[in-house]
């Protein structure tokens, strides 16, 4: 009976709390519990990644995460923290399992659904006495129970055979439990519930009538009150447990932190779960949480009883309507019963009404108060400040000095500076990539006791002291040998007491804690305390917290594709709901690489169109977050912060002025570039080394009124073009007005997409984009197009099925949006492709030539001399000869009569010679012949021939390659023809992995 001993006398202990527990990895946990000397037996169990794990253990594996990975883990399991200490060091993957049953003298209760629930209350008659209980990733929850040791007891379970995954399981012998810290294969984690951890109250002895009932094999119980029996709807026999949506899991964080602040929540909260709560504090409770901005949380707690219902959900959507109208603010705690005495123990003061002198604080203020922790700093004193220090230094004739002892005892101060400094804040700045260290600093001037206010130093530069010249010329050091390292190192010596912060400095998702996430400028969706800090122009990608619901949210997302016509407007709406996606395809090898390009003529309201769809990521009517005015440096690098966003760059203009011209095409070229192959710009530092690279990691929307030239270029961006007459301005001022409600829309399709990146198989997308690429490919689209239509299509599907799962769309019409989207996409992307191939370089080239044959600016000697000679132009230049097969053209004199009419344009053509001639000979183009050198083969685009006695190498181009006969006018097989049966140079490879 040692064991139940030790459990007897187990109390409470802070160390094994729920709230500490929970923070700890799985291997600190184990030893942890191990040495409190409980009497229970530990073992470890595989990764629910299984990352690290044997290829034999992943092929027989069928549970990741709840497999022992010792053989005959029921004797070998083990309490000696030495054991756990050798099974769990250096694998941090484990997860930990505990033994059930007689043997340790404890059984649990598995909860699945609320059958499992309804039928546990039933097996307690209603009263289960509070004792260690912890969640489970999959919705369901464990409570663990003190029994006798060797009692016999099995497994036993009462399954709702109507409905998926609803059943009340007792785990006893020949068992073990998963306990938390771990990890669910699902990505979710294991929990202690607030004050129901090991640390917090005892383990409580199984009331011994249930004990009874479970020894005679009975788990079941058939409850005789009409409350208990119906507490299972009976709808819910036709419906399958689903996995609640990630703004679920958040409002009921919000609800757990409110109960566990305010004793009459709490207790709601257990009667709304239990019975339902009377109509009255119902009520209260769901109109306190509306009026404070909580609706989604006012939801779930209506949700939390059988008694919710669509009417219950229409009350909810009222007091939600009359939110910013209504009179009255949230519910008073004096409402809700509370008096003065209990006002005081839960708020930091008690606030009253000036005209009743009644109290007006709110249960809803404690969670409001509990978003934010902010650190007040004390005001320092010098010696304060020397106390930081410590050891030898002292202030000493207004100075801060080093003191020296000498032989006889005494103190000499040896002064290094005329102020005192310390080290408030180590702080990481995380770009995603990077992680930039910053020390916070601030001090004192120790004659006048001037405060010097903070600054932030790099660490690399904090050794050299030169920052001291941000505070101006006041504080200084004493001349003399070491004198700055003396200083250097007393405030640096303040460091132990310094605050450790993390700063994130770019948009998007990151994983905190096994857990996805997203950054916007307010923090980082659903976890509290996670700071932002973006430069100026991002700072409005802020996804406020606008009062509305998911659907009305989607609706007027929906609204958009109405102010102009689909083929503009659905495009924007896919590549606004494929930002946040970035991320997933990234990891999944399918990077979007393209950017859209909107172009229209001035006064077609494209930049007006382009921001109001900006808007579903924040308030981003005013200023375009950057634009062609902007250095290409700034530019690349809001490309890099704005991860998993929408950047708008707007204004690509025609222009008078060269130079203007010249600084606008080569920022697109370098835009083009950059969301087209997703690298950045490769930059050297004065000494050497590389700078480092900032590749665009979200998707661009550029406003132009004009397209750009350049083949390759061209076929990295994805046109929709805007007419004057295209856009509603009745729709386009309403949808301005309601703006908020877009970035509404985006902060639900977040929460929904973070809880879809979070599943372990998550390849659905994946498989989507090889079939669609698949399907577009067999209709001749043209190689990059195929792609950029098939990324479209993955965000119109993606925000589609947020919509529908909402109820902002019905399937049919979401069909519908989804057959249309893909037609516009493929059309766009056909029209698009053929202006890539009328702009390669080859194209180009052949074009030019035939125009400047056409008109005789320069011209080809027959072979043969003609009979007639023809009558030319005195400037028209001879280029070559011809017959009735080829053209045979000098080639370094044809390539500078194409570069002679471009520069005449103020362009210049894009590749040398020798890539020309190769390009057209790929084409099949112009004749080639192969010779043997060294043993190879060896094509020579070149070929000889002699004409006139004279034998040169000239470049043969096909007569029916340029656009027309040029001796007699009659048309010949286009160039577009001749194209369409030629290897297309620019086709896409296959991506990588694939």
């Amino acid at each position: 009976m040692e064991g139940e001993s030790r459990m007897t006398t187990l109390k409470t202990n802070t160390a094994f709390s729920a709230s500490i527990l929970n923070t700890m990895t799985v291997h600190t946990a184990a030893l942890t519990l191990a040495q409190a000397n409980m009497g229970f037996k530990f073992l470890p169990l595989c990764p629910a990644d299984h990352k690290g794990a044997s290829e034999k253990h992943k092929q027989n594996c069928s549970r990741p995460g709840k497999v022992p990975l010792i053989a005959n883990w029921p004797s070998k399991a083990s309490e000696d923290p030495a054991v756990l200490e050798k099974w769990f060091n250096n694998r941090p993957k484990l997860n930990l399992g505990m033994i059930l049953g007689g043997e340790v003298g404890m059984v649990g209760f598995d909860i699945d659904g609320e059958y499992g629930q309804t039928k546990m209350e039933q097996l307690f008659d209603g009263n289960i006495p509070p004792t260690w209980h912890f969640s489970t990733p999959g919705g369901g929850s464990r409570y663990l129970y003190r029994v006798p040791k060797h009692v016999a007891l099995r497994k036993q379970a009462d399954v709702n055979s109507e409905v998926v995954h609803e059943e009340l399981s007792l785990l006893a012998d020949g068992q073990m439990t998963v306990i938390p810290p771990s990890r669910h294969q699902n990505g979710g984690q294991y929990l202690w519930i607030e004050d129901r951890g090991p640390g917090d109250l005892p383990l409580a002895d199984l009331p011994k009538n249930v004990l009874d009932q479970l020894i005679k094999g009975k788990l079941s119980k058939q409850s005789t009150s009409p409350k208990a029996s119906s507490l299972l709807p009976a709808r819910a026999a036709s419906v399958s447990k689903i996995a609640k949506p990630a703004h679920t899991l958040i409002s009921e964080d919000k609800l757990q932190r409110l109960s566990s602040k305010c004793k009459v929540m709490k207790e709601a909260m257990s009667e709304q779960q239990l019975h339902g709560c009377s109509e009255t504090q119902w009520l209260h409770i769901v109109s306190m949480l509306v009026r404070a901005g909580y609706s989604k949380t006012a939801l779930t707690f209506s949700q939390l009883s059988q008694k919710h219902d669509h009417h219950s959900e229409d009350r909810i959507r009222k007091l939600q309507a009359e939110r910013s109208s209504a009179p009255y603010g949230p519910t008073r705690c004096a409402t809700l019963g509370c008096g003065l005495d209990q006002i005081a123990k839960c708020h930091p003061s008690v606030s009253l009404d000036e005209d009743t002198q009644e109290p007006k604080n709110s249960p809803v203020t404690l969670l409001i108060s509990a978003k934010t922790k902010k650190t007040v700093l004390k005001k320092m004193s010098s010696e304060d400040y020397i106390h930081l220090m410590g050891g030898n230094h002292a202030i000493h004739h207004n100075s801060l000095c080093v003191a020296k002892y000498k032989i006889d005892g005494e103190t000499e101060h040896v002064p290094i500076a005329n102020f005192v400094a310390r080290i408030v804040k180590s702080i990481i700045k995380d770009n995603g990539t990077d992680k930039n260290i910053f020390y916070e600093i601030d001090g004192l001037l120790i004659d006048s006791q001037r405060r010097l206010p903070s600054i932030q130093v790099p660490a690399q530069d904090f050794e050299s002291m030169k920052w001291l010249t941000m505070w101006g010329p006041e504080p200084s050091l004493f001349p003399g040998y070491k004198i700055r390292d003396l200083v250097r190192f007393a405030i640096q010596s303040t460091s132990k007491k310094a605050i450790k912060e993390r700063i994130y400095t770019h948009l998007g998702w990151i994983n905190l804690d096994d857990r996805w996430t997203y950054l916007h400028a307010g923090g980082a969706l659903g976890i509290p305390n996670v700071k932002v800090e973006l430069e100026a122009r991002l700072q409005n990608y802020n996804l406020s917290n606008f009062n509305t619901s998911d659907t009305e949210a989607m609706k007027a997302s929906l609204n958009l594709l109405n102010v102009a016509p689909h083929r503009v407007t659905l495009v924007l709406w896919a590549l606004t709901y494929l930002s946040p996606l970035c991320e997933w395809l990234r990891m999944l090898g399918i990077e979007p690489k393209f950017l859209v390009w909107l172009h229209g003529y001035t006064g077609s309201r494209k930049t007006t169109l382009a921001k109001l769809f900006l808007c579903h990521f924040g308030n981003l009517l005013e200023h375009p977050p950057a634009s062609f005015k902007d250095t290409a440096n700034s530019v690349e690098k809001r490309g890099f912060d704005t991860k998993d966003s929408l950047l708008l760059i707007d204004d690509y203009h025609p222009t008078t002025s060269p130079r203007e011209k010249n600084s606008m095409e080569t920022l697109a070229q370098q835009i083009l570039r950059g969301y087209g192959d997703r690298v950045g710009r490769g930059r050297m530092k004065q000494d050497t080394s590389l700078r480092p690279d900032y590749p665009p990691r979200g998707n661009a929307l550029v406003t132009a009124e004009d397209l750009i030239g350049g083949g390759s270029s061209v076929a990295r961006l994805f046109p929709a073009e805007l007419l004057k007459t295209d856009v509603n301005l009745d729709r386009l001022t309403q949808a301005q007005d309601n703006f908020e409600e877009l970035s509404a829309a985006m902060k639900g399709y977040l929460e929904w997409v973070g809880q879809s990146m979070s599943k372990p198989d998550h390849n659905e997308l994946k498989q989507l984009f090889n079939e669609r690429r698949k399907a577009a490919s067999n209709l001749g689209v043209h190689g990059r197009m195929v792609e950029a239509a098939v990324w479209l299509y993955l965000g119109l599907n993606s925000g589609l099925e947020y919509a529908e799962s909402v109820g902002a769309v019905t399937t049919e019409m979401g069909d519908e949006l989804r057959s249309e989207g893909w037609n516009v996409f493929l059309e766009i992307a056909k029209e698009q492709g053929q202006q890539v191939t009328d702009i390669k370089p080859s194209s180009r080239f052949l074009t030019i030539v035939s125009q400047l044959l056409a008109n005789q600016s320069i011209h080809c000697d027959n072979v043969h001399q003609d009979l007639v000679p023809k009558t030319l132009p005195n400037n028209s230049a001879l280029v070559g000869w011809k017959d009735e097969n080829y053209y045979y053209f000098l080639p370094e004199l044809i390539y500078n009569e194409v570069s002679r009419f471009l520069s005449i344009r103020g362009e210049h053509f894009p590749i040398t010679s020798a890539t020309l001639w190769k390009e057209l000979a790929d084409a099949g183009l112009t004749h080639t012949d192969v010779s043997k050198e060294k043993g190879e083969n060896r094509r020579h685009c070149l070929v000889k021939k002699t004409i006139k006695k004279h034998r040169q190498r000239l470049l043969w181009v096909k007569k029916e390659a340029l656009h027309e006969n040029v001796e007699t006018h009659t048309k010949q097989k286009t160039r577009e023809e001749i194209l369409a049966t030629t290897h297309d140079a620019e086709e896409l490879a296959p991506l990588e992995g694939f």
